[in-house]
């Protein structure tokens, strides 16, 4: 009986440990927020893209949606970047940034 009690400790501690290390504060949370709608209109991006290369199709107006959504999530993460104070939430804004970047870069998607 001691040795269940004692596993089940054991596992309410490493859950409640886990739990406290990988909870992302409010800052990060909402850079993350960004992160999905970022990761989002890329998926919109390409669907449009194999859309129009596979059945011909015009997704002009998919393609922009998609560009104005990473635009918008650019803009917000510009602004959101200056009032941020922790460094894991500097962190991760940093990272998408240069994802957004990179994405811009490789798509010719033009500064407006």
């Amino acid at each position: 009986m001691r040795a269940i009690i004692a596993i089940l400790l054991v596992v309410v501690l490493g859950f409640l440990a886990y739990t406290y290390f990988t909870s992302l504060s409010e800052e990060e949370k909402t850079v993350k927020a960004l992160e999905r709608e970022f990761d989002m209109a890329v998926g919109n991006f390409l669907r449009a893209g194999r859309t129009m290369a596979g059945t011909g199709l015009d997704t002009t107006s998919d393609i922009d949606d998609a560009v104005r959504q990473i635009k918008k999530v650019k803009k917000e993460l510009k602004a959101l970047r200056d009032s941020l104070e922790e460094e894991a939430a500097q962190d991760r804004a940093e990272k998408l940034e240069a994802k957004i970047r990179d994405f811009e870069r490789k798509n010719d998607i033009e500064e407006y």
